[in-house]
């Protein structure tokens, strides 16, 4: 929302359909300085001074449903600000609804207890509240001023105010059920008396257009849950410790002379050369990625297949000496200068598999 060219709180006389432009930019003033704090105090006011046998249920009217605009009619009204009917009509009717609930709720007995910690507001809560208030905002409040505009577009646009506020996606979920119940209501026009009354004052164009602009907010609403979830960044699985990793993992600890290398050194490793004692096979994994290698149960992980292979030493007490010295170029060479097949490493381990060495 750009920020309104008014200095100061705006104050006119009256407003018609004449001066539409004057009235949004009032409005656009109220909602670029003031808080839904202030709104509620200035309904109160309103309600205080036309309906002061109601206002003691004020304080218990649920925030939630109330609408910011109409917190601003109420404050230029009691500026002297006349507005047409029509308006007068619909706050008086929203305030009206709101004073009808709080008087519904059942007084609670008062219970003499030991004072107790203030109850941590949960995470629940706290989205449902931003919740209330966008809907409140973006929705209700911007269906108010359409209707106010004479029927007329606004200039507002769901999608980029959700954008500009990077607006949460679980906060979209009630768009849809805001504007089918307003659209549920329009088509009663004409077949139900109290809302044909309601709506006398608007024409079949107004309508035709106030259901257009509710089907663009849900359309928008559908447009921007897309755009979130398709730029929604991954979850970063957490990495579990080496230890825990390597827990069930199955290999040969020390045979005669040879030892294996600690298991857990094995976990972000780019190289594990291993042998098997049984069939004689040496062998070399060597990781895909950067990350190295991580475990999984008795199986290997993170490594390439194409490059991860072994062959059959016919010299074991020979190549794996050579093998254990060999600086990182000559390691290269141990399995190729050999004569056996060469064949492909699978990634699981036994109790035959000794873990020689690590890169």
């Amino acid at each position: 929302m750009s920020r309104p060219s008014l200095s100061s709180e705006p104050k006119y006389d009256a407003f018609d359909a004449d001066n539409q432009g004057k009235f949004m930019q009032a409005m656009n003033w109220y909602n670029y300085e003031k808080d839904k704090k202030d709104a509620l105090a200035y309904a109160a006011a309103w309600v205080k001074k036309h309906w002061p046998a109601d206002y003691k249920f004020w304080a218990k009217i649920d925030e939630y449903r109330f609408s910011r605009t109409f917190g601003w009619v109420a404050r230029m009204q009691m500026n002297g600000t006349v507005f047409e009917e029509q308006v007068q009509q619909r706050m008086a009717a929203h305030f009206q609804e709101l004073l009808n609930e709080a008087k519904s709720v059942k007084e609670e007995e008062p219970v003499a207890v030991v004072a107790a910690a203030t109850p941590k507001r949960s995470i629940q809560d706290a989205m449902a509240e931003k919740q209330a208030e966008f809907l409140g905002e973006a929705i209700d409040g911007e269906i108010d001023n359409f209707i106010t505009n004479s029927f007329k577009p606004t200039g507002y646009n769901l999608y980029k105010y959700c954008q500009a506020h990077n607006v949460a996606k679980q906060y979209l979920a009630g768009v849809a059920a805001i504007c089918e119940r307003q659209l549920a209501e329009l088509d009663l026009i004409g077949a139900d008396e109290q809302v044909t009354e309601a709506w006398r004052h608007a024409g079949k164009r107004d309508i035709k257009a106030l259901k257009e602009f509710l089907q663009t907010l849900m359309e928008d609403a559908d447009r921007y849950a897309n755009f979130k979830k398709a730029n929604r960044k991954p979850r970063v699985k957490k990495a579990k410790p080496a230890g825990e990793q390597v827990a069930k993992l199955k290999y040969l600890k020390q045979h005669e002379e040879l030892k294996s290398v600690s298991a857990p050194s094995i976990v972000g490793a780019q190289q594990l050369w291993v042998y098997n004692i049984k069939n004689k096979k040496l062998g070399v994994y060597v990781a895909v990625g950067a990350s190295g290698f991580s475990v999984k149960g008795t199986s290997l992980q993170g490594y390439d297949p194409d490059a991860s292979v072994q062959r059959t030493l016919r010299k074991p007490d020979v190549v794996i000496p050579k093998m254990m010295s060999a600086g990182k170029v000559a390691l290269r060479k141990i399995l190729s200068d050999l004569t056996t097949a060469e064949t492909p490493l699978n990634g699981r381990f036994n109790e035959d598999t000794l873990l020689l060495r690590v890169l």
